[in-house]
């Protein structure tokens, strides 16, 4: 995913509609603008973000995604809905369901840690630690050049644009850096 979702989330509850823009917060690609607690204050925010996750418990939330979604908006209810839908992801679902739900096309470069060789999950979990590229080519035993090509894999890979939002990642407990 190359470019940033704005993603507004409503929900009755203040403290779950934060809870929910944080964890969507520690996905590349999904930037949360804004949090709701009413169905006007969706519909009001909703129409400058691309995607709002929408609470369906909340007082009025049919007619506000109706609205948001003739202005264009991709709307996506949390809570019980028709098996199946894609507008619809149950209160029960990961973030990483909702997330994709929100942004179509999104990866989930959490599950991307899969995708890394072994190797490559050496390199990250050294550099994770701070360690600069001719300390981790010296404790692998590998040239600093081969650090950095695994380093360039690393961040296609997990679709981030440099070292710093890698580690960001792992720190964030988004991937795994050791084996």
């Amino acid at each position: 995913m190359s470019s940033t979702n704005s993603v507004l989330v409503a929900h009755r509850e203040n403290l779950a509609a934060e809870g929910i823009a944080a964890a969507l917060s520690r996905y590349t690609g999904i930037l949360p603008a804004a949090v709701a607690t009413t169905a006007e204050e969706a519909e009001s925010c909703g129409s400058e973000v691309d995607a709002v996750a929408l609470d369906y418990g909340l007082p009025g939330a049919q007619a506000a995604g109706a609205s948001l979604r003739q202005k264009g908006v991709r709307v996506v209810m949390i809570g019980d809905g028709p098996p199946g839908d894609a507008s619809w992801v149950s209160g029960t679902e990961s973030i990483a369901t909702l997330a994709a739900s929100l942004i179509p096309g999104f990866k989930d470069s959490r599950s991307a840690r899969n995708s890394l060789s072994p190797r490559e999950r050496e390199v990250l979990t050294l550099v994770s630690k701070g360690l600069p590229g001719k300390r981790v080519a010296r404790e692998l035993g590998i040239s600093p050049k081969t650090v950095e090509q695994h380093k360039s894999r690393i961040f296609a890979k997990l679709g981030v644009p440099n070292q710093t939002a890698a580690v960001s990642l792992v720190m964030a407990g988004g991937i795994g850096g050791s084996q």
